[in-house]
């Protein structure tokens, strides 16, 4: 929960420094900034990975098959509900309405909630925190957010800070609901593996941030149940 209020406050305090007028961050900057979170979510995927797959080489090979089962069925399942065009949908939404001038508060706070909620990041950090004590997925999504709410606070006006509201509302109910889960997660042994494809999907995030290529994040969202099921099959 604390990281999701932390998410939050990135949120606010970027409505202030646009209300003490701040000056904007030069757009060569802001590219270095989105790098070094780029470079630092890679690391972070890759340690997360290298603490969930662990123990002898044989439960290593067995854990490494599950991920990438995991990483393969949560695709196809992805694409067979549509997750990511859905995703892609909402997000023209979102576009439209945060570029249209004169747009009602109403429509700058739901084209928000949509831009701030409806990201992986907004899933696996929750997961990392209530599964792995991880708090690290959701400080990146704070930074990250926060670079967000300044520019879209600077053209659509205070009322995105409201965003900040929603934002912990969904992520720390998603902590809290995963937290409750953990005992039973942890009896059935599949925390390692949900944990571990957790980072898998921050590789995925960190070469879209660095722009190495395109991903469809949102369909391999299904993986982290995936490798729950298989986790609980399998090892």
């Amino acid at each position: 929960m604390l990281g999701s209020v932390i998410n939050g406050a990135f949120i606010l305090l970027a409505g202030l420094a646009v209300g003490l007028r701040v000056p904007e961050i030069p757009g060569a900057t802001q590219r270095r900034i989105q790098v070094a979170l780029g470079v630092l979510t890679l690391g972070l995927g890759f340690h997360v990975i290298w603490r969930g797959v662990n123990g002898s080489a044989l439960q290593v090979l067995q854990q490494t098959l599950v991920l990438l089962l995991a990483w393969v069925l949560g695709k196809l399942s992805g694409q067979l509900i549509g997750l990511q065009r859905s995703l892609n949908g909402l997000g023209g939404y979102a576009r439209e309405r945060l570029t249209r001038h004169g747009g009602s508060p109403g429509d700058v706070f739901a084209a928000a909630t949509v831009v701030f909620c409806l990201t992986p990041l907004a899933v696996v950090g929750p997961v990392q925190q209530a599964l792995g004590d991880d708090g690290r997925g959701l400080l990146l999504k704070s930074l990250v957010d926060g670079l967000a709410a300044l520019a879209l606070i600077r053209t659509c006006g205070q009322g995105v800070t409201l965003v900040a509201v929603p934002v912990v509302a969904v992520q720390g109910s998603l902590a809290l609901l995963l937290g409750g889960l953990r005992g039973w997660v942890a009896t059935v042994r599949v925390t390692d593996s949900i944990y571990a494809t957790s980072g898998l999907l921050l590789v995925a995030v960190a070469l879209v941030m660095l722009q190495v290529m395109r991903v469809r994040l949102a369909d391999y969202l299904p993986s982290l149940v995936w490798a729950g099921f298989l986790g609980w099959m399998l090892l």
